[in-house]
C-alpha cells in the first residue's frame, strides 16, 4: 500500500511539474523572441527613423539602375535624360564616392568624400550650421573649388566659427569651405562633400555610375514615377544614344533602399531566428502538453488505493 502511495504522489508531483513547465517555457521562450524582434525592429526602422528628421522623407526615392539583371549605378547620360524628361520629380539628384588626401590635427590623412550634383543637401532637406548649400554655380568647370564639411569634420578640423570662406587643402588644391552640415545623420558618412561637375565629356564616359535620389512632387504616387521613369528609358533604348539593351531602371521608396546588401541579409537571418525560436517554442509547449496528457492518461489507469479493485 505504501509503495502504491509513494507512486501515486510521484505522479502527481510529476503532473504538478508539468502543468509549470510548459508556462515557464513558454514565457522564456516568447521574450526570447520578442527581444530578437525587438532588434529587427530597430535594425530596420534606425535609418528610416533618421531619414524621418527630414521633410516629407516618403517623397524621396531612390532610382537603381539594372542591366540585364546586374544592380548598377546610374550613367551620366542616363541621369541627364531622366532630369530632362521625368515630370515626376521635384527636383533628381546624382551623387558619387571619392577620396581627398588632407592636413587635420593629425597630421596628414585620406578621408572618404561625397561628390553631389549642386541643390543636393536642398533637396534632401539637410540643415547646415554654418554656411549654405553648393549653387548652380560651383557645378562648373573652374567654380568647382568649394567643399562642404560634416560637423564631425568641422570639429576635427578644430570647430571654428569662423570657417566659412577659409581654405582647406585637399589633393594639394585649395577649396573654399561653404558650408557644415548640422551635426546627426551626415556624421556615418563621408567627412567632405565637393560638387560633381557633369559636363558634355561625361556623356561618352558609359562606364561611369552614380547613384540616383529624387524628391516625388506632392500626390505623385511610386507606381506614376515607375511609369513615367519606364517611358523615359523606352525612349533611349530605342535610340542611338544609348548602347546598353536590357537597361532598366527601378524607383524604390529611400527606407526601402538604405539598407546594403550586408545589412539586408542581416536583417534576413535575425528575421530567421525568430522565427526559429518561435517554431522551437511551439514544439516544446505541444511536446510538454503530450507528456502531461500521457501522465494523466497513465494515472487514470492506475488503481487509486482508496478505491482497491476487487
Amino acid at each position: 500500500m505504501s509503495d502504491m502511495a509513494n507512486q501515486d504522489g510521484a505522479f502527481d508531483r510529476a503532473l504538478a511539474a508539468l502543468r509549470k513547465i510548459p508556462r515557464a517555457i513558454l514565457v522564456v521562450l516568447v521574450a526570447f523572441a520578442l527581444a530578437l524582434g525587438a532588434n529587427t525592429a530597430i535594425f530596420t526602422l534606425g535609418y528610416s527613423q533618421s531619414l524621418g528628421l527630414y521633410p516629407h522623407p516618403d517623397e524621396l526615392v531612390v532610382l537603381r539602375s539594372d542591366v540585364q539583371g546586374h544592380n548598377e549605378g546610374v550613367s551620366t547620360e542616363g541621369f541627364i535624360h531622366l532630369r530632362e524628361q521625368t515630370t515626376v520629380f521635384q527636383d533628381l539628384h546624382a551623387s558619387s564616392e571619392g577620396a581627398f588626401r588632407i592636413v587635420t590635427q593629425d597630421g596628414p590623412e585620406y578621408v572618404a568624400a561625397s561628390l553631389v550634383t549642386t541643390g543636393f543637401y536642398r533637396m534632401m532637406g539637410d540643415r547646415f550650421s554654418l554656411g549654405y548649400d553648393f549653387i548652380s554655380e560651383d557645378g562648373t568647370p573652374g567654380r568647382d573649388r568649394v567643399v562642404i564639411l560634416a560637423h564631425s569634420m568641422w570639429k576635427r578640423l578644430g570647430a571654428d566659427p569662423a570657417i566659412i570662406g577659409s581654405t582647406l587643402v585637399m589633393d594639394g588644391e585649395p577649396y573654399t569651405v561653404v558650408g557644415v552640415l548640422a551635426p546627426g545623420l551626415r556624421d556615418r558618412g563621408a567627412p567632405v562633400t565637393v560638387p560633381l561637375v557633369i559636363t558634355p565629356e561625361h556623356l561618352n564616359q558609359h562606364d561611369q555610375r552614380m547613384n540616383v535620389i529624387g524628391r516625388l512632387k506632392p500626390g505623385v504616387s511610386i507606381r506614376q514615377a515607375q511609369v513615367d521613369v519606364n517611358a523615359v528609358v523606352a525612349r533611349m533604348t530605342q535610340s542611338a544614344l544609348n548602347s546598353n539593351q536590357g537597361w532598366r531602371v527601378f524607383v524604390e521608396p529611400i527606407e526601402a533602399a538604405s539598407l546594403t546588401r550586408d545589412g539586408k541579409l542581416v536583417l534576413w537571418l535575425m528575421l530567421g531566428v525568430v522565427g526559429f525560436v518561435l517554431l522551437i517554442a511551439c514544439v516544446s509547449v505541444a511536446n510538454l502538453l503530450r507528456l502531461r496528457s500521457e501522465a494523466g492518461y497513465r494515472l487514470r489507469l492506475l488503481p487509486n488505493p482508496r478505491f482497491p479493485l476487487e
